[in-house]
Order: C-alpha cells, then sequence, then structure tokens
C-alpha cells in the first residue's frame, strides 16, 4: 500500500515543470511514509529506475521518433572514401603539335616547261626500233668505221676517200645491199608499231607535234599506223579519186599537173545534183571518223593515265 502510494507520488513530481532532487521528493512524502525507513529509502531511489524508463519512451511521442532519428543518422556508415585515381601526365606542347608539312616548290615558267618536255619526250616513243643502213655510203660506213683510237672525223675522212677509190660494181653491190635492208627495215617497224596499242601511236604523235613546236623544228617525224583513223575527205578529193585513173588515162601524154588542172575544170563545170552524191559520201565519211576518233582519245586517256602520264594532254 505505501509503495504504490510511493510510485504516484514519483510521478508527478517527474511530470511537473520543475524536476525536484531527491532530498525535496522526501519532505513531500506523508508523515506515516516517513517513519518507515524502507519506504523512505525507496522513495529516494526510485527515481533512478524512472530514468530508466524515461530512456524508453512509449511509441508514437515525438521524443520517441526523434530519438530514432538521430540515432539512425549516427549508427548510418559513413561512404568508402574513393582511391584517388591517378591522372595521366599531358604530353608537353612541343611533343603533341604535329609537324608541319612541307610546302610544295612552286616551280619557275623555265622548270615547268622543262618538266612538261621530259613527258613529251616520253609519251612520243622517240627510241624506236634498231633499223639497218638504207643507203650505199651508209652501208659502207657501217661496216669500215668501228670503235677504236682516234677522231671520228679523221675515220670518216678515211672512209670517203676509199668509197670514192670504190669501183662500179662494188657500189652497185653496197645499193643492193641498202635495198634489202630498207624492206628488212619495213617489216622491223611494222611489228614495232604494232607491239603498242593505237591508242599508245595517237599519243606519241601529238607528243612529237607538241615537241616540234616548242623546239621550232621544221621538220616533223610522225608514225604512221593504218590503225589510226584517217581524217574525212572532201567532196572535191572523193572527186578527184573517182576521176584520177580516167583523166590521167585520157591524158597519157600530158604531165600530172595537166591531169589535175583538167579535172578540177570538170568539178567546176558540174552542177549541183551531179555533185551531191560526193556531199552525200564526204558527210557519211566525216560521221564516222569523228566516232572513232572520240572512242580513240577516251581510249588514249586511259592509256596514258594507266602510265602514270598528263591524262590530259590530248587535244580537242
Amino acid at each position: 500500500m505505501l509503495t504504490a502510494i510511493g510510485r504516484a507520488a514519483a510521478r508527478r513530481v517527474l511530470f511537473s515543470s520543475s524536476r525536484p532532487s531527491a532530498s525535496k521528493l522526501a519532505t513531500q512524502l506523508p508523515q506515516r511514509s516517513v517513519s518507515r525507513p524502507n519506504a523512505t529509502v525507496f522513495a529516494v531511489a526510485r527515481p533512478l529506475t524512472v530514468s530508466a524508463w524515461m530512456r524508453s519512451p512509449v511509441k508514437g511521442s515525438a521524443g520517441g521518433s526523434k530519438a530514432k532519428k538521430a540515432t539512425g543518422a549516427k549508427t548510418k556508415k559513413s561512404p568508402a572514401k574513393k582511391k584517388p585515381v591517378a591522372k595521366k601526365k599531358k604530353k608537353p606542347a612541343s611533343a603533341a603539335a604535329k609537324k608541319p608539312k612541307k610546302a610544295k616548290k612552286t616551280l619557275t615558267p623555265e622548270e615547268k616547261d622543262k618538266a612538261e618536255l621530259r613527258e613529251l619526250k616520253k609519251m612520243a616513243l622517240l627510241k624506236g626500233p634498231a633499223l639497218l643502213p638504207e643507203t650505199g655510203w651508209a652501208v659502207y660506213v657501217a661496216d669500215n668505221v668501228t670503235a677504236g683510237q682516234g677522231k671520228l672525223t679523221d675515220k670518216i675522212k678515211e672512209v670517203a676517200e676509199s668509197f670514192a677509190a670504190l669501183s662500179v660494181s662494188e657500189k652497185e653491190s653496197l645499193k643492193s645491199k641498202a635495198v634489202s635492208n630498207h624492206n628488212a627495215n619495213k617489216d622491223t617497224r611494222q611489228k614495232w608499231i604494232t607491239s603498242y596499242p593505237e591508242e599508245a601511236i595517237y599519243m606519241a604523235n601529238i607528243a612529237r607535234r607538241r615537241i616540234a613546236r616548242k623546239l621550232d623544228k621544221s621538220r616533223l617525224y610522225l608514225i604512221h599506223d593504218d590503225r589510226l583513223p584517217k581524217r574525212a575527205g572532201t567532196a572535191y578529193t572523193l572527186f578527184i579519186k573517182s576521176r584520177f585513173s580516167q583523166a590521167n588515162s585520157g591524158t597519157a601524154s600530158g604531165t600530172a599537173q595537166d591531169t589535175f588542172r583538167a579535172m578540177s575544170e570538170e568539178w567546176r563545170s558540174m552542177s549541183e545534183s551531179e555533185k551531191q552524191p560526193f556531199k552525200d559520201e564526204a558527210a557519211k565519211e566525216v560521221e564516222t571518223s569523228q566516232a572513232k576518233l572520240k572512242e580513240l582519245k577516251e581510249k588514249a586517256r586511259a592509256y596514258w593515265k594507266a602510265q602514270k602520264g598528263p591524262a590530259g594532254q590530248v587535244p580537242s
């Protein structure tokens, strides 16, 4: 009975605004409780148990939730610190910078002409096949001039003197040999020409014309290839071809100049209806020749491009 009264007194004291000390609590108890030493000791010692009860408050109270949050925040493990990643050392600007490209050398006009001339000579196929001497004098020089000591001019003088002293029969023998060499050279030259495609011969002739213009050469040697398209004739040239044999036979006593003069007068005296067949034939030849020439130019560009040459050298 006294124990229950002591507990009630302790609760009133704890829930009041001011918390009295244990000595004050003992004076507020009834006199009958003081008379019993055990009750007084219990009443004084009770706040120790009440303080333990305060550490575990009733569920739902504001104080309890705040305490839980506070303790929860404390119990959270701090995230593990990441090891610092070693940064790559940047290369110095001098090493990272690219080497500047070499500027192309600008050629002077003279250097450009020389470079173009080299390309033209390469295209022109100037080094032809080895040919035999085609005259009696050339045959005699080839047989008698040998490489050795002395000047070439002195050797030529000696050979010229000995050639002049030859008999007629010996010179005729040299001429016959030159004729046979000429026929052999035709076959050799034709085999050499056909060893190249027709577009290569076409490009070679173009290069030879340009070389002659650059070097101001009066003589021009072109490669004669029957595979190349012929230039279309005019109506007048076709008429001359058709009438040449008849006109030449009719004026056998006259010269070639008289024959052409007679054909020219005949052409002028013809009417337009008589000239029309030759004009139509000439128009067909022009059309055929242009088509063949266009195809040949395309082949020539492709051929020279494959040879690593100036692909745009083919003129229109």
